[in-house]
């Protein structure tokens, strides 16, 4: 039984970016895009292009790249598990998260830019 204000905030967080399709699309797009950086990065790399992430760029030269993608990784698994640990208290984390993949959507873009 649920009292009569929680019926408003459960049908009021199943909408926008809070519902689970939403959020499938959301955590989906942002893993892929960051498959994609990945698998683009190395190809312009190997084709003799320039890092364009100005972060990455000193580590790949210091480090190589193989070192790069496990910070990457590494990265890329923390922020997942801190969204898992908090899309239920805070739902607003999806809000970073539909960001963040628009934002590795456009690293993709400019690599793909400088591949072509």
């Amino acid at each position: 039984m649920s009292l009569p204000g929680h019926a408003a905030v459960d049908a009021h967080l199943n909408t926008g970016l809070n519902s689970r399709l939403n959020q499938a699309m959301i955590l989906t797009s942002f893993v892929g895009f960051q498959v994609l950086d990945s698998l683009t990065t190395h190809l312009g790399l190997a084709l003799q292009h320039q890092e364009l992430n100005r972060i990455m760029a000193p580590l790949m030269a210091t480090q190589g790249e193989l070192a790069a993608y496990a910070v990457k990784g590494t990265a890329v698994a923390v922020l997942l598990a801190i969204l898992m640990l908090m899309y239920r208290r805070r739902p607003l984390v999806w809000h970073a998260y539909h960001i963040a993949a628009w934002i590795t959507a456009l690293g993709v873009i400019a690599n793909l830019v400088q591949l072509l």
